[in-house]
């Protein structure tokens, strides 16, 4: 994930259970300055994009 430039953020303790045995779940994000350094022209357009407001 690091590779992928993300960044660790969390781990979820004991999330869920198989088999017996309780599993943790890290979480990791990247923030928008780094992601857009390596976004695609589309992606960008998604980003800055403006949001659609709920009706």
């Amino acid at each position: 994930m690091h590779a992928a430039g993300l960044t660790r953020e969390a781990t979820l303790r004991q999330l869920f259970r198989t088999q017996g045995c309780w599993h943790d779940v890290a979480t990791y994000a990247a923030l928008a300055p780094d992601w857009k350094r390596q976004a695609t022209p589309a992606e960008l357009a998604i980003l800055d994009a403006p949001a659609l407001a709920a009706t």
